[in-house]
């Protein structure tokens, strides 16, 4: 993977920046690992810490011919697809351990805010766009 830049899509991006999300551009190339093929991917890491400080993490694609409304478009789709059910599933068997919320209820409060926090991005960021 190689970070990379695209001040259009920064631009956007700004006001992730300005609501305390952290952000990084990355373009995979094509190629073979491990007897596994890679298509060319470009795509947008972006974290924040949650309610409960959890360092919540997630990578929304984009298409480089259309950066601003293909990243728009995935992240729209991966906060209506946050599965809250399926997300505090995964962290049940780390409750207690490394800032993760020991009570299954405080999970559950903090993933529905995680969606929360997604959501609230996309607006932030659709509006910079001017809509999506």
């Amino acid at each position: 993977m190689e970070e990379i830049r695209n001040k259009a899509l920064e631009q956007v991006l700004q006001q992730a920046e300005n609501q305390h999300w952290s952000y990084t551009i990355y373009r995979e190339p094509e190629g073979s690992y491990n007897g596994w093929h890679y298509s060319k991917s470009n795509y947008v890491e972006l974290g924040k810490y949650s309610p409960a400080d959890r360092d919540f993490n997630m990578i929304i694609d984009f298409d480089a011919d259309n950066p601003i409304e293909s990243f728009l478009e995935d992240l729209k789709a991966y906060a209506e697809d946050f599965g809250i059910d399926e997300y505090v599933e995964g962290w049940i068997p780390e409750r207690g351990k490394g800032g993760c919320p020991s009570s299954i209820r405080e999970l559950v409060a903090d993933d529905e805010a995680i969606k929360e926090m997604i959501l609230e991005l996309f607006k932030i960021c659709n509006q910079k766009e001017g809509g999506c």
